[in-house]
Formats: C-alpha cells, structure tokens, sequence
C-alpha cells in the first residue's frame, strides 16, 4: 500500500511555519512556540486575502508612478 500524500494545506502550512520561524530569527523576533500557530494561520490568510491582487493582470507597459498621490 502506498504511504498517502500531504495534503496541499499541509505543505503550505510546513511552508509557512518554517518562514514565519526564519524571518522571526532574521529579524531577532521571539516567538513563543504556543502563539506559532496563531502566527502561521495569520500568515496564511494574508496570504489568501493577497491572491486577487497578485492575480490581477497588469499590461506589460504600465509604468510605476513616481509619488503617490490620492
């Protein structure tokens, strides 16, 4: 019998887990291990909160503005 798959939220929970822990010792930050997971499952609804404006196509020929102005 074949061993089973890590489901894709799996992963992208490992994913996530060990670059909150990376960044979080790049940038001297401690956090406590029973506040990790509540850390990652933010991480990873910034991130799926972020997919329509990552997905949103832009022409090839858009320029950046200069200053921001609303």
């Amino acid at each position: 019998m074949s061993k089973p798959s890590a489901s894709p939220s799996n992963d992208s929970d490992a994913f996530t887990s060990a670059y909150v822990t990376e960044m979080a010792k790049l940038l001297e930050l401690s956090i406590p291990l029973d506040q990790l997971p509540g850390v990652v499952e933010s991480f990873e609804q910034i991130h799926r909160i972020a997919q329509p404006v990552l997905n949103f196509p832009l022409p090839d020929t858009l320029e950046a503005a200069p200053q921001f102005e609303p």
